[in-house]
């Protein structure tokens, strides 16, 4: 295919919109710019058929609808490479949904692909390799202009998808195996953009802070409120104004020193760099007056969301590695990941309730229809007849 270049006009879109529309597959990817804003938002969007692959900047063109058209048409299959990230993108930014769809890394995983990402992938069932730079990986898909070095690195992540997706296909057709992707796949369509958790219980998901007592979690979600805030008033991503290390350093810290102590910015210049730097940044007083609040205010007790008694005997634990050990044989017999056998969650389930193991294989929504026609009876035989 010619060289492309970015398509940034309603008019050129809409005359390329008019030629992909008549694909019977559809090629599919997106660039975000999640390292570099607090809010990320989709910044290119690549398309291939057959017979070209273009390159849509959606930040300078205003209709899309044409695009939210092709991607809901169930006479065009749409082909994505790890499309989780995709999916939520584009229903986040433009309430798009996606069908049918084929992923092609999951297609490369129920081939025995152990490294399924595109490049390996491409490389090993088409032949076709790419070139894939760190530093372009990282790219800031927000700036522009772009350059062309860049949008050709994008448009390599399509143009050989549609291909791709036909030759695998083929080969699970020959497997045994397609209809099991096409649940899969069927399964991802269902896939929507969930907002984030408010800041204001996201604190406790940061990790170490289990780690951490009542008193020095309090101080933890004033830094965790103060620097979403200040991520969100510089349009940064949170981890650029601190990490989370940073956090939980300077939550016991604070505790064990004191907010008002002259000791304390030393002691973060040693043990959370990121806020130090802060500090010196002219960020002193929000971040004392965080930590002074977090004191302040009293202890922060984590919810208690263990469940009462511990179900997991000496018992429980066996028949649990037993069901596992059934699984990765079948895994190892066919080729593939375990993971993809069965659902670990419904393993557990079944070796803590076996007696309700038929109900389990027949009525749990993590169980896909495929593994119960292939695998159930080999659960009852792990189980044993006693059940």
């Amino acid at each position: 295919m010619p060289s492309t270049s970015i398509i940034s006009s309603q008019v050129a879109w809409d005359a390329a919109a008019g030629r992909l529309a008549t694909a019977k597959e559809l090629a599919v990817d997106t660039e975000s710019n999640s390292l570099y804003v607090y809010r990320e938002r989709t910044c290119l969007i690549q398309l291939a058929s057959v017979d070209e692959a273009v390159v849509l900047d959606p930040l300078a063109v205003g209709n899309l609808e044409r695009l939210g058209e092709m991607l809901a048409d169930p006479g065009m299959v749409k082909v994505l490479h790890g499309s989780d990230y995709d999916l939520r993108s584009l229903d986040r930014d433009y309430g798009f949904q996606i069908s049918p769809l084929f992923d092609t890394q999951i297609g490369a995983r129920f081939l025995g692909c152990a490294r399924p990402n595109l490049g390996e992938v491409l490389e090993t069932y088409l032949g076709v390799g790419i070139p894939k730079s760190r530093r372009l990986q990282r790219c800031d898909w927000g700036r522009r202009p772009l350059t062309d070095e860049a949008v050709e690195y994008a448009r390599n992540d399509v143009e050989f998808l549609v291909g791709l997706g036909v030759e695998l296909r083929r080969l699970l057709e020959e497997a045994g195996r397609l209809e099991w992707v096409d649940e899969e796949c069927g399964r991802l369509e269902q896939v929507r953009y969930s907002a984030p958790e408010p800041a204001e219980t996201a604190f406790l998901g940061v990790k170490g802070s289990r780690g951490l007592d009542s008193r020095e979690l309090g101080v933890l979600k004033e830094l965790y409120l103060w620097r979403e805030d200040r991520a969100r008033r510089e349009n940064v991503p949170s981890f650029r104004v601190a990490v989370n290390d940073d956090l939980i350093a300077a939550s016991r810290a604070a505790v064990e020193i004191g907010a008002g102590s002259r000791r304390l910015g030393a002691v973060l210049g040693e043990e959370a760099p990121g806020l130090a730097r802060q500090l010196q940044g002219g960020g002193s007083e929000e971040i004392s007056a965080a930590v002074e609040r977090g004191l302040r205010e009293g202890p922060v007790e984590r919810p208690d969301r263990t469940p009462r008694g511990n179900p997991w005997g000496a018992e429980t634990r066996k028949r649990l590695a037993d069901l596992k050990r059934v699984r990765t044989q079948i895994g190892t017999d066919l080729g593939l990941d375990p993971a993809l056998i069965w659902p670990a969650a419904s393993l557990e389930r079944m070796a803590l309730a076996p007696e309700g193991f038929q109900e389990e294989i027949d009525g749990s929504a993590d169980v896909r229809a495929w593994q119960r026609r292939k695998f159930s009876h080999r659960w009852a035989e792990a189980l044993g007849s006693g059940w």
